[in-house]
């Protein structure tokens, strides 16, 4: 299954990141900037759409190939503009499909994990990094 969520905290912001990971990864992107499949590891300027083929909003998408990304499956990034209704229209334009689902908290680790492209000592660590408020925690969960 393709899992997708919002990367970067709600909330306004200048710029939204968006992934999607899973063996339907680039159909799903295909099909959203209505164009040919992008270059593993280049910034690709794009226009996504939604499913009536009206524009969603402008941006960058970065695909990081199977094996060669975070989780260990193919990876896709979408850039867009942070606002709620930019957010909120792209994450329902995925909600809406039968081939990917909202990844739970911790599940793009999970599947790294899974995938054996980190061990469990480094997921740990990575929730220790995220969590980390002070100094004193961040150090030690690097």
């Amino acid at each position: 299954m393709t899992i997708y969520a919002l990367s970067t905290p709600p909330g306004v912001s200048g710029i939204a990141i968006i992934r999607l990971s899973g063996s339907n990864s680039l159909k799903i992107t295909k099909e959203i900037i209505h164009d040919s499949i992008i270059k593993p590891r280049v910034v690709n300027l794009k226009i996504f759409y939604d499913s009536n083929k009206k524009i969603i909003d402008e941006g960058i998408v970065i695909w990081y190939p199977k094996g060669q990304s975070y989780t260990g499956d193919d990876l896709i990034e979408f850039h867009v503009h942070g606002s709620k209704a930019v957010i909120n229209k792209f994450l329902n334009e995925l909600s809406l499909r039968s081939d990917c689902q909202l990844a739970e908290p911790g599940e793009f680790t999970k599947q790294a994990f899974l995938n054996n492209k980190i061990n469990l000592y480094e997921a740990e660590s990575i929730a220790d990094l995220l969590n980390a408020e002070t100094e004193g925690q961040r150090i030690p969960a690097l």
